[in-house]
Parts: C-alpha cells; structure tokens; sequence
C-alpha cells in the first residue's frame, strides 16, 4: 500500500499541472505543429538565445525578462500557478537555492499563468518569495513564447542570455550555480 502511494504521489509531482485546461482540445498534430514553430522562433532549448517576454508587476508595471538577464550571473525563470500543488512545493526548493547564493549570482523571475489575479495575489502572499514576480494576462502571453504545456516549468539563462538548461531538477540546478 505504502509502494502504491508513494508511486502515484511520485507520478503526481514528476507530471506537473497542466497549464491551461482550455487548450487541451487540440489534436495531437497540431501540437506537434506548434512546438516546432515555437522550438524554432523562440529558441526554448539548452543552447539557444533567451526569448524576452515582458509580464505585469504586482504593482501593475510591466517588467520584462531582459531588465533582468545579465545583472546577475543566472536568471531562473519559474512559471507557476497558484493552483498547482507541485509548484507551490517547488516554492520552498527555489527559496532555498536562492537564499544559498551570493549576490549578484541568482535572479528568480516568477512567471504566473493565473488567470484569477486574486489568486496570484493571495498566493503571494502565503508563499512570501523574496525575489521577482510577473503575472501574464491577454497582452502579456509570456509562457506561450516558451511553449509551456506543464507546470512547473524552468528556465535557467546565464548572464550572456543563453539557455543553460530547461525543466532541471534541484540537483542540476545546484550543480550549474554552485561549479562556476
């Protein structure tokens, strides 16, 4: 019993939530089509140039992602949902991370894909991150230009706007922050 449910928490955590319900009607041929164009103009793999996108502020100002690559040494880009149980626990993950590097060598750019600002906001509040927040509406689709399909997504970019890595674990994480 124990095997059984550690196996489908296991599943749980591995699998994500899936970004937005509403765009799972499409066929798997036009899903195919869609990654390609996207792995194409956007660049979303280890080795390609950042895509810049800019999101909304908690303040309501835009922020975009290029105000922030190259002031440090890496930005991670996290999105995440305040409804998807596997993000909220890859929180504490990303705070430890981030308050174990020295200064100047890790920014976080937290990137919502709530559709409820009201959630985005109340789950600022409870998970009190110390590091950037954007939230994407209608005229800021930022997960779309780095095809996100599953939360929570990574991004990690280096200080000349390379991708390094994408959706990696804790442990490769460390590895590329802690061996510069």
């Amino acid at each position: 019993m124990k095997k059984t449910l550690l196996f489908i928490f296991a599943a749980m955590v591995m699998v994500g939530c899936g970004k937005k319900a509403q765009e799972s009607e499409k066929t798997a041929t036009d899903t195919v089509v869609i990654v390609e164009e996207v792995m194409v103009q956007t660049g979303n793999t280890a080795g390609a140039y950042f895509t810049d996108f800019t999101g909304v502020t908690p303040e309501g100002k835009e922020l975009s992602l290029s105000e922030l690559v190259g002031k440090t040494d890496y930005v991670l880009v996290d999105f995440w949902a305040s409804w998807c149980g596997p993000c909220r626990r890859f929180v504490p993950v990303l705070k430890e991370i981030y308050t174990s590097m020295p200064e100047g060598r890790l920014q976080i750019l937290s990137c919502s894909v709530d559709q409820e600002e009201a959630a985005w906001r109340a789950a600022l509040s409870e998970e009190d991150m110390p590091w950037v927040q954007v939230r994407e509406d209608e005229a800021h689709p930022c997960s779309d230009l780095y095809d996100v399909q599953y939360i929570p997504h990574t991004v990690l970019i280096d200080s000349e706007g390379t991708i390094v890595g994408v959706n990696l674990e804790e442990p490769e994480i460390q590895e590329i922050l802690f061996n510069l």
